[in-house]
């Protein structure tokens, strides 16, 4: 209620925007993270309905070594699930494209530690605007 107050008020913090699409971005991929390809597909169809794409038609038969890329939460980000060679979802990505370029958050799953744990990192060549954003994510606000 307070944040839709702020956005009425126009006092929001310019990256607030970017920031909540890096947490749609992150939903959509804890829908999924960590099942095997037979419990996630009917998911991934039922959440994002045809705007899920596979890699390609093999990955998409079995889930092993390719990836979903879902559908953006906004034009300057790509979301996408890594499937590993066992066909478990074990890697999501979210990466800045335009001028969030070089920003990279993603979560890993494994067995020993099946929480989703998020890691945000700015990779080079990077924009001032990707390494504000990535402090703004750090920062919590």
């Amino acid at each position: 209620m307070l944040n839709a107050l702020k956005r009425l008020l126009g006092r929001e913090h310019p990256l607030a925007a970017a920031a909540r699409a890096v947490d749609q971005g992150r939903a959509g991929i804890e829908t999924v993270l960590g099942l095997p390809h037979r419990l996630s597909v009917p998911l991934l169809e039922r959440h994002f309905g045809q705007d899920v794409i596979a890699s390609d038609a093999d990955f998409r038969a079995t889930g092993r070594d390719g990836h979903w890329e879902l559908p953006a939460p906004a034009p300057e980000f790509e979301v996408r699930l890594f499937g590993d060679p066992e066909g478990r979802l074990t890697l999501g990505t979210i990466r800045g494209r335009g001028p969030y370029q070089g920003l990279v958050v993603s979560s890993e799953w494994s067995p020993e530690h099946p929480a989703a744990v998020w890691q945000a990192r700015v990779e080079e060549p990077a924009g001032e605007s990707a390494r504000a954003l990535h402090d703004y994510l750090l920062s919590g606000q």
